[in-house]
């Protein structure tokens, strides 16, 4: 095989280390900052016993069961519990977009191909034997196993996976039609990854050749990164398609070749899945050993109910923003376990609309509204101060993002150089505020919206830092129910901002990312509000157009660079936080890692029933 993408990655010596070194910022006033692993999607709440009652009963047994032994030293047997908010809009997931779908529902899927370790570069294949032969830059040789399953449920009742299946998968996603040969705008992530597709030659039952239109510098990441790119079953998938279906949650409608069989989904309470003993990945050896089952909790928001799960044993993992509960729960357990990083789905920052918002089409008003934000105060209200302030490329991704030294010094960031640096920015601020008419617009104009899961604590002092920084009083924060945000984004006619967390980073390549939020062309999936620049959209050509990572990474800097000029370029950012993860000591699973993905309990969850830290576990309440 031909030098490929991830070797020419590794070569240039792209590593955790160059990831996660340099974590402190040196300057005065600055958040301090934690360095490690961990994972901040997840959220939880009280289960419902009647829907998964037999689960219940099975996984109780298998908690107190012997131990069994497994190759390497792992176990099988007993439960993986977590907590997640599981919202989102359908279970068809080339159709979703919420994360926590994906996080929780992918692990009933597989990909072609997956990362094992997102910090070394590490793919392996699912459904692929592997990475595929690239034999020029444009020509990838695809292989796929004679082993895969779909799950022992109607319609598939355990029947192989075909070549047919993965052809009617790729085709779908490119074609980004229903059955019906209807177009749907849904298909969010068929820009990024089928879009660049020439030609796909199906050679025979285990072999197809994809030809690339031109180079696709991140296209195998994309592939490897994607939870939303599974293999879903056919007549499932055109099940959902009927519009009675699209947005029930209903488990039959989760078929799959993965390694959890879904039996209990409701997005408010609880959701159970149970071992798939039939797995490909189970049977050859590659996961040394696995739980019984699978159970996601929806507990909510309130960080006391899920320390109390936690400290009780009934989600083995505990993820926080508020430093004073982690601390207290390590405290007052000892011998939890502790992993901490720079997660850059940890982040808050306010999208705008530059189309038709009469303050951010103006650009002295929206680069006024930019200067305002008062970036450690936002560190130390939400992140409690484990926080470091983010550009335009979220700062975990060393190398890609602006260097926090240089940032510091831009126009909106001088708050890290003490009082000073920040009386410069108000006075600026103000001087533009002025001279675009900040005070003449109707107060509706700048009314941000969040979502009714978030900290309301935001409409207080959100609005309070923007009034007294501009010497305003027209700002303000309403919230609107979660359900309803991926309407209000993506009909790009809302003059407002939203307010909140802007996840989505999924690969340690950060380009497919940020095009999707900058980009106006057809790899601006998340490109709601319809930026557009000839600035941004040359930039963001010129990194599409080199395999050379470091020279990719010059111009995604100079990219920033353009932003600090250009108010965010349609994204105010503001920080991002380090995500602080507990676990017992019985809990054994793959990550938590730089770039958090739900599908690595797919890859390795056990649980040690012979560590003393097990006594005690207890099933979701």
């Amino acid at each position: 095989m031909r030098e490929n993408y991830w070797t020419r990655l590794k070569s240039n010596g792209y590593s955790r280390r160059r990831f996660l070194a340099g974590t402190g910022v040196a300057a005065a006033g600055t958040a301090a900052i934690l360095a490690g692993c961990g994972d901040d999607d997840s959220s939880g709440s009280a289960a419902t016993a009647a829907a998964t009652s037999a689960a219940t009963s099975a996984a109780t047994s298998a908690a107190t069961a012997a131990a069994t032994e497994a190759p390497g030293g792992a176990t099988d047997g007993s439960f993986y519990s977590q907590q997640s908010s599981m919202s989102g809009t359908t279970l068809d997931l080339h159709r979703e977009l919420y994360r926590s779908i994906a996080y929780t529902v992918g692990n009933a899927y597989n990909n072609l191909i997956k990362f094992t370790d997102v910090e070394s570069f590490a793919i392996a294949g699912e459904i692929a034997t592997g990475l595929p032969e690239q034999v020029d830059e444009l020509t990838y040789n695809f292989t796929i196993r004679d082993d895969v399953k779909w799950h022992n449920k109607a319609p598939a009742n355990g029947a192989a996976l075909t070549m047919d299946d993965v052809k009617w998968n790729i085709e779908r996603q490119t074609a980004g039609e229903l059955a019906s040969g209807e177009a749907a705008p849904n298909f969010y992530r068929s820009g990024q990854i089928y879009s660049a597709i020439d030609t796909v030659d199906y050679v025979d039952a285990t072999h197809f050749t994809v030809k690339m239109k031109e180079p696709a510098v991140t296209w195998l990441s994309d592939m490897a990164a994607e939870e939303f790119n599974g293999i879903m079953h056919p007549e499932v998938a055109v099940t959902l398609e009927d519009e009675a279906n699209f947005g029930a949650f209903n488990p039959d409608h989760i078929v799959g070749t993965g390694a959890f069989v879904f039996d209990a989904f409701d997005p408010n309470t609880q959701a159970h899945a149970s071992r798939n003993d039939d797995y490909h990945l189970r049977k050859d050896g590659t996961i040394p050993g696995m739980v019984d089952d699978y159970y996601i909790t929806n507990i909510g928001n309130d960080p006391n109910a899920l320390r109390l799960a936690f400290e009780q044993k009934q989600i083995d993992e505990l993820s926080l923003r508020q430093k004073d509960i982690i601390e207290a729960v390590q405290e007052a357990n000892p011998d939890v376990i502790r992993q901490d990083i720079g997660n850059p789905n940890n982040n808050l920052e306010f999208a705008y609309n530059p189309v038709v918002n009469a303050a951010f089409a103006i650009p002295s008003l929206a680069q006024a509204m930019f200067l305002a934000v008062d970036r450690a105060h936002v560190s130390n209200t939400v992140f409690q101060g484990l926080a470091k302030p983010n550009p335009g490329v979220n700062w975990p991704f060393k190398g890609w993002s602006l260097p926090q030294q240089e940032l510091i010094q831009a126009p909106g960031y001088k708050v890290f150089q003490g009082q000073a640096g920040r009386d410069e920015d108000i006075a600026e601020a103000r001087k533009l505020w002025e001279a675009g008419g900040g005070e003449d617009l109707p107060d509706e104009t700048y009314a941000m919206i969040i979502v009714d899961l978030a900290d309301q604590s935001i409409k207080e002092w959100f609005p309070a830092m923007m009034n007294s920084a501009l010497d305003s009083e027209k700002w303000s924060v309403e919230a609107i129910p979660v359900s309803t945000l991926l309407e209000y984004n993506v009909s790009g006619q809302n003059p407002v901002g939203y307010l909140g967390g802007w996840d989505q980073w999924v690969s340690p390549d950060p380009r497919t990312r940020y095009a999707s939020v900058y980009s106006s062309g057809p790899r601006g999936f998340l490109n709601f509000y319809g930026y557009h620049t000839d600035e941004m959209e040359g930039y963001i050509s010129k990194m599409f157009g080199t395999f050379d990572v470091e020279e990719a990474q010059q111009i995604m800097q100079d990219a920033q660079r353009f932003q600090l000029t250009d108010a965010g370029s349609g994204h105010v950012q503001m920080v991002g936080g380090v995500a602080m993860d507990l676990h017992h000591p019985y809990l054994h699973r793959r990550g938590p890692q730089f770039i958090q993905l739900g599908t690595l309990i797919s890859q390795e969850c056990w649980i040690d029933q012979n560590d003393p830290s097990f006594a005690g576990k207890s099933m979701p309440a």
